[in-house]
């Protein structure tokens, strides 16, 4: 549940925020959330990101884990919460709707490599392969091929941690 103030009236939740707020999830909100704005213009606070309306996420889960991923990086201990939430079957059904999106792609791979289980999806095949962290907004890490996704795993994890996953 998200107990900060929105950043102005008529604004709503976007991205993580919608997340955590719409799945009732157990997970420590991000410093900064995002919201979108009733106004065209962009800006920051000390606690939000707000977006203009013509970057509003689509409705639903693939639009807002999509804009998550677009504008605020990868937070693993929001998606890890989110999917011990959700069935397995919404994430196959946004990769059976947008099988080459890189967003979609993404989505998969962190569901399965957060989760340890292997959706109901046959490998993407030939397609190029998209980096999982985006540079632009996180420090990537080594990078390492998922063929099954078509994804460089370039997420930067603690020595202590890479010894349990094999993505």
């Amino acid at each position: 549940m998200i107990k900060r103030a929105l950043p102005e009236t008529g604004a709503h939740l976007a991205g993580y925020a919608y997340l955590i707020s719409h799945h009732d999830l157990d997970s420590p909100a991000p410093m900064i959330l995002s919201a979108i704005g009733k106004k065209h213009t962009r800006y920051e606070t000390d606690s939000w990101r707000v977006l203009t309306p013509r970057h509003a996420p689509e409705d639903g889960l693939y639009g807002h884990l999509a804009f998550a991923l677009r504008y605020e990086g990868i937070d693993l201990s929001v998606l890890s919460a989110l999917f011990q939430k959700i069935s397995p079957a919404e994430i196959e059904r946004i990769i059976r709707n947008k099988p080459a999106g890189r967003y979609a792609r993404r989505i998969w791979f962190l569901f399965e490599y957060l989760t340890d289980k292997t959706l109901d999806v046959r490998d993407i095949g030939k397609r190029e392969y998209v980096d999982l962290v985006d540079s632009k907004i996180q420090y990537p890490g080594p990078s390492r091929p998922s063929r099954r996704h078509r994804i460089n795993n370039n997420l930067s994890l603690l020595p202590s941690c890479q010894a349990h996953r094999k993505a």
